[in-house]
């Protein structure tokens, strides 16, 4: 996904209040004997997509990738030694949103790229996360025209993770593993989201037995596993960041006798307009803009954009996730359509840890509870350990990139992990001291 065109001044507000640099400690703390269980963390392998590869700030890159949650997690498994990944050079390849040295007025994209590290490395990576990578990947199947060898041409994250051997599947299989972390199935619905609704979704129909093939395929390697459920999409940053930032900056308004938001114009505050797949219609109390609309926001600031203050020339579609306008929520909004199709994900997801006997991380549920935390303290508050109070924005919980979590983010995750395990197979892995995370912020040469 790129953010090329995201807004500087947007993202440096959030981050300016907790920017702090943190020295590059080990993370382990080992207090604790770790004893495996019931489990076999012998052959351990990572399968999904960016959120386990390691991704931050729109690229692929050594100084997160060693942060990632599946290579921490392997860190407290004793005995794991040799958890591999495919290390890309800084700034990594994706185009790395980062700060420019000594300037601190903003994020701004890296134009130089990484390239990959450990190439030579004769077996297969035990983090096979391919950004990107839908569940369709997993087993190499087609999506009716969208084909997976389609998929892969356009994808060069395919060929630096995979490196042309097989699928994440047949390598997973290569190398005999013991115990699998699984997260695949937020591509499935996310680029619906980040496209404003104009990116299909995979049909949960569809979902569910792709899901049930991949657990067949893990269920024959005798691992056992440790499974992920999808985030309501409402609770990234790419989503609901935009709209609170213009209002506190007092571009737009929410107008409480019209229940519509209105633009700052030099007539006033105007009525905004909005394009739906239905329809054009005034913006309203449930409608999201999309952090992609920042760029648009700008040309409408510089004059170089007629403003959405008329149906003519509403925000376009692509840059609205747009909500219900019934009380209570039905109809076909994208939001509604978006949290229904998770729903039934997740259910599928659930069924299946359940009917294998393999953990279960509620993803979805915690980064909930942190959205509502952040939105009751008036965004002071989201989750804290170890005296670190992280909140669901960029340069905290997120990465620049608004989907994507930061280093220390991806340190909530591992003990979340890290907790599913200890419950499910009678273990006692120790939680990682998120303190001793960096906090990673990417800054230029």
């Amino acid at each position: 996904m790129s953010l090329q065109n995201i807004s500087k001044k947007l993202l440096f507000a959030l981050l300016v209040a907790s920017f702090t640099f943190y020295s590059c400690k080990d993370y382990n703390d080992l207090d604790v004997n770790p004893n495996s269980g019931d489990a076999d963390f012998s052959s351990v392998v990572a399968i999904g997509n960016s959120l386990t590869a390691g991704y931050q700030s729109n690229a692929l890159f050594e100084s997160a990738q060693r942060y990632s949650f599946p290579a921490m997690v392997a860190g407290q498994m004793a005995g794991v030694n040799n958890f591999e990944q495919p290390l890309i050079s800084d700034p990594g390849i994706g185009g790395r949103l980062q700060l420019s040295g000594s300037d601190l007025s903003g994020p701004t994209q890296a134009q130089e790229q990484g390239s990959p590290i450990n190439t030579d490395l004769d077996r297969p990576y035990n983090n096979l996360g391919v950004p990107g990578a839908i569940l369709a990947d997993f087993l190499g199947q087609d999506m009716g025209s969208n084909t997976y060898d389609n998929r892969k041409q356009n994808n060069p994250f395919f060929n630096i993770v995979l490196r042309g051997n097989g699928t994440q599947a047949e390598q997973m299989a290569a190398l005999q593993p013991t115990f699998v972390m699984f997260w695949l199935g937020n591509n499935d619905i996310l680029g619906y989201v980040t496209s404003g609704g104009t990116t299909p979704y995979v049909p949960a129909s569809n979902f569910q037995s792709l899901y049930q093939a991949s657990m067949n395929a893990i269920a024959q390697t005798g691992a056992d596993a440790v499974l992920y459920n999808i985030p309501d999409v409402t609770t990234i940053p790419y989503v609901f960041l935009l709209r609170s930032q213009l209002e506190q900056q007092g571009t737009i308004r929410y107008n409480q006798p019209t229940q519509t938001y209105q633009l700052q114009t030099p007539q006033g505050y105007t009525d905004i307009y909005i394009e739906t797949a239905n329809s054009t219609r005034v913006m309203r109390a449930n409608d999201l803009l999309l952090l992609s609309a920042s760029s648009y926001f700008q040309s409408v600031q510089a004059g170089e954009t007629a403003p959405p203050v008329s149906p003519n020339s509403p925000i376009p579609n692509q840059y609205v996730l747009d909500g219900p306008i019934s009380s209570p929520p039905s109809g076909n909004s994208e939001i509604v359509q978006a949290s229904q199709v998770v729903s039934a994900y997740n259910n599928t997801i659930a069924n299946a840890a359940s009917n294998n006997g393999w953990a279960l991380v509620d993803i979805n549920s915690a980064f909930s509870q942190i959205f509502q935390n952040f939105q009751q303290s008036g965004g002071s508050q989201g989750i804290s350990q170890n005296g670190v109070t992280l909140t669901p924005v960029p340069g905290s919980l997120f990465s620049f990139d608004g989907v994507h979590p930061g280093n220390q983010g991806h340190g909530i995750v591992a003990n979340m992990t890290i907790e599913a395990i200890n419950n499910t197979y009678n273990a006692n892995l120790p939680t990682i001291n998120i303190s001793t995370i960096p906090q990673g912020i990417p800054v230029s040469n």
